[in-house]
């Protein structure tokens, strides 16, 4: 009798079990999603609900259900048979999906630093979780984006479309501690990553004290030249700040003046330029600076102080240096004392007579020379000419001439007019003048 009870008992609970798990209610967190039946690892169309399904259980499968919901990873979840299940089986969508396409076609696709693809790539954002997506190509700027899926953070987007638009040209620079500046601020030294937003341009510039500037303009435009991936600046043309005393004293290139007091002089690359600083009453500066490596490396400043010429402090400013003047002799004065009397007046100051020739009144002194500094030479010498014999007049020309330095007096190339007079020699012309 008990044996039977027990038995049956058994019986019965089996029974019981076998009932319930016969059916059981599967529902998602979303209302909205689509829950279907699975055969193996193929999705059964159509779906059995949505939000919420009765699923009858088979004792010869596994009983596969996915849950699918735009924006989230679908959801592959078995109920076999042997097992006990509750009759409400609660199923959560967590994990979010992000379908990323890069442009251009060819851009590389990375997860948290590790290569995914090219084009395309569904994004998985686990519950909790923040990748970081980057989308690169060579001479681009990489898009870099992270993506959350957690409370409090923006909810993942379903699609995004990442275009890799501005362009990125890596700038090098020779020498090696060359600034570079982009848009005239200072971006680096040596090297530096150059960013062209797209439809726009950047002046790139690369500046070193003592050297010319380099500069670039690089575009980002349809129908523009593409930008280079690498892009190199060397250095070569030296600039030498010049900086003179007096502060208003001319600087000469070439023969022609282009600055007074200070100048920033260009030395093109084996190349070398002269120099002259000069003021009137200073003795001339010559210099030459040259960028070569066979010659010294040029300064980046100089400093051009002018020694004042003691040959201006002996001497005047006149109009009668190198000039003929006409002097008209008095009648009462006889040709022969006319002669006489010019001659005698000419030799007051120069010893030394050249040529002399009383009928044909010519006359010109030897140059009488005088250096001053050790820095620059003046020759002095008076010409007599007669002029007219009815009424007699003769032209006297008082010749002045200057050299840089202590020069022979023969050496005629060297000097120039000098629209001065040695103080000795002032009143030569004003006394010939006077006594004829």
């Amino acid at each position: 009798m008990i044996r039977n009870f027990v038995l049956f008992l058994i019986i019965g609970v089996t029974f019981s079990n076998s009932f319930a798990q016969s059916k059981i209610v599967v529902t998602s967190n979303f209302p909205d999603a689509k829950i279907f039946k699975m055969a193996g690892t193929t999705k059964i169309e159509p779906a059995l609900g949505i939000g919420s399904v009765e699923l009858r259980l088979s004792k010869k499968e596994m009983n596969r259900i996915v849950i699918e919901k735009e924006g989230f990873e679908p959801l592959i979840q078995e109920y076999p048979r042997t097992r006990k299940w509750p009759k409400n089986v609660q199923v959560t969508l967590e994990n979010r999906v992000v379908e990323i396409n890069a442009e251009p076609y060819d851009a590389q696709i990375y997860i948290d630093g590790n290569y995914v693809g090219v084009k395309n790539h569904q994004l998985i954002v686990k519950k909790d979780e923040s990748p970081t997506l980057e989308i690169k190509k060579k001479g681009y700027k990489p898009v870099i984006k992270t993506y959350y899926n957690s409370d409090g953070k923006d909810v993942p987007p379903l699609r995004e479309v990442l275009k890799l638009e501005d362009r990125i040209v890596q700038v090098k620079v020779t020498p090696a501690d060359t600034e570079i500046f982009i848009d005239q601020n200072p971006r680096g030294i040596g090297s530096a990553e150059v960013i062209i937003p797209k439809n726009q341009c950047v002046l790139v510039q690369a500046k070193k004290e003592g050297y010319v500037l380099e500069e670039k303009v690089f575009c980002n435009k349809e129908n523009d030249v593409v930008p280079p991936f690498n892009y190199n600046f060397t250095l070569k043309d030296r600039i030498v700040k010049i900086v003179t005393t007096p502060s208003d004293a001319e600087i000469k290139v070439d023969g022609k003046v282009v600055g007074l007091g200070d100048y920033d002089l260009k030395v093109p690359e084996n190349n070398c330029v002269e120099v002259i600083i000069a003021k009137e009453s200073y003795l001339t500066v010559k210099k030459n600076y040259c960028n070569s490596k066979d010659y010294q490396e040029p300064p980046i400043r100089d400093h051009m102080e002018l020694v004042e010429d003691e040959a201006y402090r002996t001497s005047i400013s006149t109009d009668l240096a190198n000039v003929n003047f006409t002097i008209v002799v008095n009648p009462k004065i006889a040709e022969g004392d006319a002669w006489k009397l010019l001659s005698s007046i000419v030799t007051t100051e120069f010893d030394v007579l050249e040529v002399i020739d009383k009928d044909t009144g010519y006359m010109r002194t030897a140059w009488q020379v005088q250096s001053f500094n050790g820095e620059s030479t003046i020759r002095t010498r008076i010409i007599v000419k007669l002029g007219d014999s009815n009424p007699l007049k003769y032209v006297m020309k008082i010749s002045s001439e200057r050299a840089d330095g202590v020069v022979s007096v023969k050496e005629d190339q060297d000097f120039e007019e000098w629209n001065r007079i040695l103080k000795k020699y002032k009143n030569v012309i004003e006394e010939a003048q006077s006594r004829l």
